[in-house]
């Protein structure tokens, strides 16, 4: 009898292990007439017995004539710097990436089972952080992959017993029962008993969620001019639940979720406040290489190198190159040709300077700036010139 369901008539990557539960998915889609399965084994070499994992994937994959993609990788683990479930699970996702490019395949079958999504909703409790889905949803999106969880109605016993029956080979991995592992602690505490009671705690809690999920939803999507989000009372006036989770949506929004997908929730959290309580026209709260900034009513999300400060002096015509820099270069080289190229000139997107150090339209830059409310966004992308000697900046600011 079949034990899971899935559409044999796509194609798939499946993850696998080599430990019982991806083994047991294995073995049970080998039964199936599947169009097409690409195996995808991932060797960290974190254990000493990491090879032989590896081998029992190989020799079921030899055996069953199957298609198998592994990844192995050579780190010094003393050297890792982040959280070590979280830099694995990204290496392998970017590995399935990497793989679902070279077959054209975006459907990646992964192994958890009912007792994962148990402890995953349990760990969601104790740690009382964001969270976009209570216990594992059915399908998720990792870039452009769709992760298919088929087996979540199915207990760890069930497998056990099904692979003994079966007679099929699969690894344990030694770390599992490691209890420095906040999930190892919740695995060793819970019986399986439990799990109807908790089953309903978690489709109550999804259920609102859901509710929750539709204004959010609302919200972006009748607040959104291009990739920028506005802000308005609407929004403000909600709890900073509501308020991180319309962050995450409006990132889902523009493809840029994942910036954050492995970052901790105390950076939406900082940026959620900050939407919530500071009365200022602008802040910029760093992402990795991105920045997401607030920006008067306005809040965006640009990549760093692009709005890095930059000032050159322009001492003659063979440097004028140099205003391709920015993105109004022609602005910029017009306005230097208007002024019979006096040289030497000052082009700067560095506004936090040039606005104590420049006059526009015979007041203070910075004045002008803060009267016309020029936008934050304007000044870091474009430049200024002026004239190094009278300071004053010749092209217009908008």
């Amino acid at each position: 009898m079949q034990k899971f369901k899935i559409n044999a008539k796509f194609s798939y990557l499946v993850a696998v292990s080599g430990g019982p539960d991806s083994m047991f998915m294995l073995n049970e889609l080998v039964k199936m007439n599947i169009k097409e399965l690409v195996i995808c084994h991932v060797n960290y070499n974190f254990r000493k017995d990491s090879k032989n994992d590896q081998e029992i994937v190989e020799e079921f994959c030899k055996k069953n004539h199957l298609k198998l993609e592994t990844l192995i990788i050579e780190q010094n683990y003393s050297e890792l710097k982040e959280n070590f479930e979280s830099w694995a699970r990204k290496t392998r996702y970017d590995f399935f990436a990497e793989i679902s490019k070279k077959y054209s395949i975006k459907n990646v079958l992964v192994a958890h089972n009912k007792n994962d999504l148990i402890e995953t909703f349990l760990l969601q409790k104790q740690r009382k952080g964001y969270v976009k889905y209570f216990g594992l949803n059915k399908t998720s999106i990792y870039k452009d992959l769709i992760i298919v969880r088929p087996m979540l109605s199915i207990l760890k016993s069930d497998i056990i017993n099904s692979l003994k029956d079966e007679k099929v080979k699969y690894a344990i991995d030694s770390t599992n029962q490691d209890i420095k592992y906040e999930r190892n602690k919740i695995r060793a505490e819970i019986s399986e008993i439990s799990f109807s009671q908790i089953e309903k705690e978690i489709e109550l809690l999804n259920k609102n969620l859901e509710k929750t999920n539709l204004k959010v939803n609302w919200y972006v999507n009748n607040n959104m001019s291009a990739d920028e989000l506005k802000i308005n009372k609407n929004l403000t006036d909600q709890d900073l639940e509501f308020i991180q989770r319309t962050i995450y949506r409006w990132l889902e929004v523009i493809k840029k979720d994942f910036i954050v997908q492995n970052r901790s929730n105390k950076t939406i959290f900082e940026i959620a406040k900050n939407m919530k309580v500071s009365e200022k026209v602008f802040w910029e709260i760093n992402v990795g290489s991105y920045s997401i900034i607030k920006d008067y009513e306005n809040l965006f999300l640009i990549d760093n190198k692009m709005i890095q400060p930059k000032t050159f002096l322009i001492n003659s015509q063979q440097e004028l190159y140099l205003a391709e820099e920015f993105i109004n270069w022609l602005d910029i080289i017009n306005a230097i040709k208007r002024n019979k190229e006096n040289y030497p000139y000052v082009i700067s997107n560095d506004f936090a300077k040039y606005k104590l150090d420049t006059y526009t339209l015979g007041k203070k830059t910075n004045r002008y700036l803060i009267d016309k409310k020029i936008r934050y966004k304007n000044r870091m992308l474009k430049a200024v010139v002026y004239s190094n000697k009278a300071k004053k900046i010749l092209n217009t600011i908008k």
